[in-house]
């Protein structure tokens, strides 16, 4: 199941971008990954809720996950784009190219990518605020 090695990947990174920040919580991921990756996403949220479930920073959080649309490159006319839905049944993401009809394609790959992340980062008068009542409470 690479899901959950994918999940641990998105979260240490989420996490150390969140602290370079200074954010107190993350509020929500968003994931883009070609289709090409085959990526089962009850799976992949799943497997999130793990990990994240002992994370302060996390807790509440939500992952979205995106397929991006397919792309091929066709070797015979240069075309570029979204494949003709026939695939060959004998060779697996073997697409027809729509323009010309040739078979003579290369997908283009695009790994998960983490398109945004909103997190929660305290203003400076809240920090300010913050350390007022850490000296009166010292």
């Amino acid at each position: 199941m690479h899901e959950y090695s994918l999940a641990s990947a998105i979260v240490e990174q989420v996490e150390k971008i969140a602290l370079e920040h200074k954010a107190v919580k993350v509020k929500k991921i968003i994931v883009s990954a070609s289709p090409y990756e085959l990526i089962i996403p009850e799976l992949l949220y799943g497997a999130y809720e793990i990990i994240v479930s002992e994370n302060e920073m996390f807790k509440g959080s939500t992952l979205e996950y995106i397929v991006q649309k397919a792309e091929i490159t066709c070797l015979d006319c240069g075309y570029q784009g979204e494949p003709d839905e026939e695939g060959d049944p004998e060779f697996a993401y073997n697409f027809k190219c729509p323009k010309c009809g040739g078979r003579d394609t290369h997908i283009n790959m695009k790994s998960m990518v983490i398109e945004s992340i909103d997190l929660e980062i305290p203003s400076e008068t809240e920090e300010q605020e913050k350390k007022k009542e850490e000296k009166i409470v010292n």
